[in-house]
C-alpha cells in the first residue's frame, strides 16, 4: 500500500483501515436498524394505543346500545312511548337517568318518531319536537331499518358516543330510544391516566380539521398535509417535540357508526426514555466497536510482526545466495505459501550448490587439460625449432652437394678430354680421379646423413600428427565442457550469466585451438608429401653416388692401364659425365625440397606458437573461472531434501 514503510506498517494499516470501515458500517447499520427497530415498535405500540382508544369508544357505544335496548324492551315503556306519553315517560326515567348521568357518564337519553323526531330530551327534557332528520342519520336509519346503530354522530350536543334501539309496541314500530354516553376531554383524560399516552380528536370541517377534545394543546401537532393522509386511511407516525419534549406523533382515521371516517385520532407518545435508551445503546455500540477494532489491530500487528519475522529469514537466505554463500541452509517452518517458497529457494540452493561444485571441478580439470596442452606445445615449439635448424644444416648440405656435382659434370668433361690427350696426362687424370673419389665418398656420406636427417624429419612430423589429434580431442572435450556450463548457467537463471560468459569464451578458444590444429595438420601432411619425395630423391642420389663410386674406381683401374685402355677410359669417362649429370640434376631437386621443407617448418613454428598462445589463454581462462567459482562458499555438500514444500 504504502512502499516506502515496512510490510507490518502496511498490514496493519491496510487491515485497519478495513477492520475500521467494516466495524463503522457495522455499527452504524446496527444503529440504523435500532432507530428502525424504536421506530416500529413505536409505531407498533402507538397503533395499539389508537386500537384500544377505538376499542374504548366501541365498548362505549355498546354500553350505550345495551342501555337503549333494556329501555327499547320494557313493555311500560314501549305503551306510553306509543301513546306519547311524554310525562310518563320522563317521570319514570328521569331519575334514572339522573343516576346514569352521574355515575356512569351518561349525557344523552332520548326518544324519537319516525323518521328522526326528538320525542322527549330526559337531558333536556324541555326541548322536544324537533326534527333532526337533517342530521341525525343514525336515527333516519334505525327507523327505517329498524336494526340497531352505535357509534360515533354529531348530534345537537355535539358528538357523542351513541347507542340507538329502534322501540315496537304489539309488533308496530313506534320510534326508537337512544342513549349518549360522556365523549370528550373527560374520555381523553381517563384514557391517558389509563395508558400514559396523550390523545386528541380532530374532526374534519368543511373548512379543515378542527379539534374536538384531547389532553394536549388547542391545535393538532401533526401539519394539514398529514392529517388529511390519515384521514384518507393512512396513518401517519412523525417525531417531533411537544414543547422541549422529544415525542412521537400517531394519526389514524376515526369512522362515525356507518364506518365513513369523520375525523383523526392524534396520540402522543413521550420519547425521551427511548432516546436515552437509543443514546445509552448507541454509546455502548461504539465503546463495544472501539473495542473490536483495537483487539483486531493488536492480532493484526501480532500476525504481521510473526509474518514480517518469517519474510525476513527468508530474504536474509537469498541475501546470502546472492552474496556466493551456499552453505546455509534455508529454513522456513510452515505449511503456508511462504513456506513453499522456502522451500524452492532451498532446492535452488542445493542445485546452485551442486552446479557451483560441478563447474568448480570441471574448471581445474580445464586447467589442467590447458597446462598439459600448453607443456605439449612447448615441446612441439622445441622440436619444431631443432627440425627448422637440422633442415637448414641439411639444405647447406645439399647446396654444397650441389655445388660438388657441377664440379664433377666439369671434372668429367675433362675427364673425356684428357681421356684423348696423351699418357702423361693420365698420371694426372690419376690423381684427378683419387680426388675425385674422395669426394664422391664424402658426397655419399652426407647423402646419407641427409637421408637419416629426412626420415627422421618423417617421424617428427607424425609425432606433431599425433599431438595436434591430442590437441584435437582435448578441445572437443573443452567445447563439451562449455556446452554443459553454458546449459547449465542458462539453467540457474540470473545467477548463472557469468558462467555462461566464460562457457561461451571457453567454447571460442576451442573453436580456435580447433582450427589452428587443422591448419597444422594440413602442414604437416605437406610436410610429409615433401619429405617422401626428398627420401626418393636422396635415394636416387644415393643410388647415383655410388653407381660415380663404382665408375670412380674403375676410372682409376683403367688409368693405372691408361695407355693399355685408353678407349676404355674415354668410355668410362663419358659414363661419367652422364652421372654427374643426373647427380647435379638430383641436388638440384633435393635443394628444392629441402628449401619447401623450411618454409613448412617456418609455418609449422608458426602454428605452434599460436597454439602455445591459445594454451595460455586457456589457463588465463581456467584461472579466472577458478576465482570466480571460488567467491562461492559451498561448505559441506548438502543432503537431499526430503521435506513436504506443501
Amino acid at each position: 500500500m504504502f512502499k516506502y514503510l515496512p510490510l507490518w506498517a502496511n498490514i496493519l494499516l491496510g487491515m485497519g483501515l478495513a477492520i475500521a470501515l467494516a466495524v463503522a458500517a457495522l455499527t452504524y447499520n446496527n444503529l440504523h436498524d435500532i432507530d428502525r427497530l424504536t421506530a416500529e415498535a413505536e409505531h407498533e405500540q402507538l397503533a395499539l394505543y389508537a386500537d384500544s382508544l377505538q376499542a374504548e369508544i366501541a365498548a362505549e357505544t355498546r354500553l350505550a346500545a345495551a342501555m337503549s335496548t333494556l329501555v327499547a324492551n320494557l313493555p311500560d315503556i314501549q305503551s306510553h312511548f306509543a301513546a306519547g306519553d311524554r310525562a310518563w315517560l320522563r317521570a319514570a326515567l328521569e331519575p334514572a337517568y339522573r343516576k346514569l348521568h352521574a355515575d356512569y357518564g351518561v349525557v344523552q337519553f332520548q326518544f324519537h318518531t319516525p323518521p328522526a323526531t326528538s320525542m322527549l330530551r330526559l337531558h333536556m327534557p324541555e326541548r322536544y319536537g324537533d326534527d333532526l332528520s337533517g342530521f341525525r342519520h343514525s336515527v333516519v336509519d334505525t327507523n327505517r331499518e329498524r336494526e340497531p346503530q352505535r357509534g360515533l354522530e354529531v348530534g345537537v350536543a355535539n358528538l357523542g358516543a351513541r347507542g340507538i334501539v329502534p322501540v315496537a309496541w304489539q309488533g308496530r314500530h313506534v320510534g326508537s330510544v337512544e342513549f349518549g354516553m360522556a365523549f370528550g376531554a373527560d374520555f381523553f383524560a381517563n384514557f391517558k391516566q389509563h395508558h400514559g399516552v396523550d390523545a386528541a380528536l380532530h374532526l374534519a370541517r368543511a373548512d379543515g380539521l378542527r379539534t374536538f377534545a384531547g389532553t394536549f394543546g388547542a391545535q393538532p401537532l401533526l401539519d394539514d398535509s398529514r392529517l388529511r393522509a390519515a384521514l384518507a386511511g393512512t396513518p401517519q407516525l412523525v417525531h417531533t417535540r411537544l414543547g422541549t419534549t422529544p415525542v412521537a406523533v400517531y394519526a389514524s382515521a376515526v369512522t362515525d357508526y356507518s364506518g365513513t371516517p369523520i375525523g383523526v385520532i392524534e396520540l402522543v407518545r413521550d420519547r425521551s426514555a427511548a432516546l436515552a435508551a437509543i443514546a445509552a445503546s448507541t454509546r455502548e455500540a461504539w465503546l463495544v466497536a472501539a473495542l473490536v477494532a483495537g483487539l483486531s489491530l493488536v492480532l493484526t500487528l501480532l500476525t504481521a510482526r510473526a509474518l514480517e519475522r518469517r519474510i525476513r529469514r527468508l530474504a536474509g537466505g537469498i541475501k546470502q545466495i546472492a552474496a556466493g554463500d551456499l552453505s546455509h541452509e534455508i529454513a522456513i517452518d510452515g505449511r503456508d505459501e511462504l513456506a513453499a517458497l522456502g522451500h524452492d529457494g532451498e532446492r535452488m540452493r542445493r542445485h546452485l550448490h551442486g552446479l557451483v561444485g560441478e563447474v568448480e571441478q570441471d574448471a581445474r580439470a580445464v586447467d589442467e587439460a590447458a597446462r598439459e596442452i600448453a607443456g605439449a606445445v612447448e615441446g612441439q615449439a622445441a622440436t619444431s625449432s631443432e627440425m627448422s635448424a637440422s633442415i637448414a644444416e641439411i639444405t647447406s648440405t645439399m647446396e654444397e652437394l650441389s655445388a660438388s656435382s657441377t664440379q664433377i659434370a666439369e671434372y668429367s668433361g675433362s675427364v673425356a678430354e684428357i681421356a684423348k690427350r696423351t699418357y702423361d696426362d693420365s698420371l694426372q687424370g690419376a690423381e684427378s680421379m683419387q680426388q675425385l673419389a674422395a669426394q664422391m665418398e664424402e658426397i655419399r656420406r652426407d647423402n646419407q646423413h641427409a637421408l637419416a636427417e629426412i626420415v627422421a624429419l618423417g617421424h617428427k612430423s607424425k609425432e606433431i600428427s599425433k599431438v595436434m589429434e591430442i590437441i584435437d580431442t582435448v578441445a572437443d572435450q573443452t567445447k563439451l565442457i562449455a556446452f554443459n556450463a553454458a546449459l547449465e548457467a542458462s539453467s540457474a537463471g540470473e545467477a548463472g550469466k557469468r558462467f555462461g560468459v566464460v562457457a561461451a569464451e571457453i567454447r571460442r578458444l576451442a573453436d580456435s585451438v580447433t582450427d589452428s590444429t587443422s591448419e597444422i595438420s594440413n602442414k604437416v601432411i605437406e610436410i610429409q608429401d615433401a619429405i617422401n619425395r626428398l627420401v626418393i630423391n636422396s635415394e636416387k642420389g644415393s643410388q647415383s653416388i655410388a653407381e660415380g663410386l663404382e665408375a670412380s674406381s674403375r676410372s682409376s683401374g683403367l688409368l693405372r692401364s691408361l695407355v693399355e685402355a685408353a678407349g676404355e677410359t674415354t668410355s668410362s669417362a663419358q659414363q661419367i659425365s652422364l652421372s654427374t649429370q643426373q647427380q647435379k640434376t638430383a641436388s638440384n631437386q633435393v635443394v628444392v625440397a629441402l628449401r619447401e621443407i623450411v618454409t613448412a617448418s617456418a609455418d609449422t613454428a608458426q602454428s605452434v606458437q599460436r597454439i602455445a598462445q591459445v594454451a595460455q589463454q586457456m589457463t588465463q581462462l581456467s584461472t579466472n573461472l577458478g576465482q570466480r567459482v571460488d567467491r562461492f562458499e559451498l561448505g559441506a555438500a548438502p543432503a537431499a531434501d526430503t521435506r513436504d514444500p506443501a
